[in-house]
């Protein structure tokens, strides 16, 4: 399969939603927690293990899939 920007019919309308530029973005940017790590952070905060200024300064951080172990 070959994937052309160039011949996109939505290029430049519909690029954040692509799965190309997913692909393609810098393997360790940093995302927003997503709902499951907020709760976690939550627990945190409210046993006292992380303060409420550092919480909300948490991001994730995305890793490129060589990084990750094997699994399974």
């Amino acid at each position: 399969m070959i994937v052309d920007c160039g011949t996109c019919s939505v290029r430049g309308q519909r690029c954040d939603d692509c799965v190309v530029v997913a692909l393609f973005e810098p393997a360790s940017a940093e995302v927003l927690l997503d709902a499951a790590e907020n709760g976690a952070v939550a627990l945190f905060v409210g046993a006292g293990l992380v303060s409420v200024e550092t919480a909300a300064g948490l991001r994730a951080r995305r890793e490129p899939w060589g990084a990750m172990g094997a699994v399974g």
